[in-house]
This record gives structure tokens, sequence and C-alpha cells, in this order.
């Protein structure tokens, strides 16, 4: 009967140890469980943190290729539509003509032009405020009646301009120039009807290299200095 009651004894020990094995086990499942879930976080955390650096390089790039037009407003970056490509003919400098307005030929060259300090209102120089190097358009009661290149790149249509030489622009016209009786000038006369009243003029220096030009109505351009009579 003891023999039995030890056995039962041991038996109930042996449960007890054991449940207290499963408890203790149970214990360290959950605690690694625990462990592996707040891991989650730091991940996420550290691709929150990765988003916004991305975001603030996105933010920074944007910035960097910000175009002027947007930063300091498309008046100031439109380019105008006169410049050293331009050239003279006939009818003018480029889109201005001879016998447009000072507001039309303002609007056609896409640029302010600025009065000269000298000059009247029946007489007035103007220069454009960028696009053609040089140039100058004179403006007689309202409308441009001659256009002065005295600097600068800009030649007739046929590549004479500045630094030409008297030689090459005879030969280049034939019987259409005229040169003047101290030959320090040499004039184009058109031949075609409605440009006949048109004159463009080089004039020279006294080794014949064309040292500025112009061109308009015959009354108008024929005079060394524009204005000069008023």
């Amino acid at each position: 009967m003891k023999m039995a009651n030890s056995k039962t004894h041991v038996t109930k020990l042996g449960v007890l140890l054991c449940a207290l094995t499963v408890i203790a086990t149970g214990c360290s499942l959950s605690s690694t469980a625990s462990d592996s879930t707040t891991t989650l976080p730091n991940v996420t955390t550290t691709e929150q943190s990765t988003d916004s650096a991305v975001s603030d390089d996105t933010t920074a790039t944007t910035v960097a290729i910000q175009s002027a037009a947007e930063r300091y407003g498309s008046e100031t970056t439109t380019p105008p539509t006169l410049t050293n490509a331009d050239t003279i003919t006939t009818a003018g400098l480029g889109p201005v003509r001879i016998g447009q307005t000072l507001a039309d030929a303002q609007e056609a060259a896409g640029v302010t032009f600025n009065a000269a300090s000298t000059g009247s209102e029946s007489c007035q120089y103007y220069t454009p405020a960028a696009g053609a190097t040089g140039a100058s358009f004179m403006v007689v009661n309202g409308e441009v009646v001659r256009v002065d290149i005295s600097s600068g790149p800009i030649t007739t249509k046929s590549g004479y301009g500045i630094g030409s030489t008297k030689e090459d622009i005879k030969s280049a016209f034939g019987s259409k120039i005229q040169e003047s009786s101290a030959g320090d000038s040499l004039t184009f006369v058109p031949v075609t009807d409605g440009d006949n009243l048109m004159r463009v003029i080089w004039e020279l220096d006294t080794s014949g290299v064309v040292t500025s030009l112009r061109v308009g109505r015959t009354s108008d351009v024929t005079p060394k200095i524009g204005c000069s009579g008023s």
C-alpha cells in the first residue's frame, strides 16, 4: 500500500514537473514572437524616412529645374523677334519695315525701342533695347523712315556690311551702284517697281572699307546724319 502511494506521488510529481516545463516553453515562444513583432515598426520607420528623403530630393530637383519663365515671368525671357541674324533690305531691317508706326515697329521687333537723348517730336532716333547690335531707327512724325547700322554684324541680304570693301560691293551690284564724287560712299539704286524710291547706302573710310550702312526713302536716307534738319 505504501509502495502504491509512493508511485502515485512520483507520478503526480512527474506530471507537475511536465506542466511546469510546458508553461516555461510557452513563455519563451511568446517572448520570441513579441521580439519579432517589435522589429516591424523599425523597418516601417526606416522606409518612411527613406520616402521622406526621396520626397525632399524630388522637391530639390523641382526647384533646380524651375524655368526662368516660372521664376521671373515670361516677359523677361521672351527673346526679341529682331536679332543680329536679320538683314538690311530695301524694305527695312528684318521684321521692322520702312513706313511702320513706332508702335507697330516695336511690336514687330518684339522689343522696346529707347529714344535717343537728342531729337525732337518731329524727328527722333530710337534704338532697340536688345536683339540688334548697332541698329537705330529714325522716326519722323511717328513713322519709321530710315534704319542705320553703325556697328555690329548686321549686313545687307547679300552679306555686305561693316568691314566690306568698295570693290566687293561694286563687283556684286554692278550698274546698280552709284559712287559719290568724293568716293566716300556707295548707293544701291533699285530698278524694280515699288523699290525705286528706296536706297541702301554704305559709308566708306579712306581705304574704301565700309564703316556704316543705312536704308530708307531717298529723301530721308541721303543725308549722312539723320534728323539733321530738325
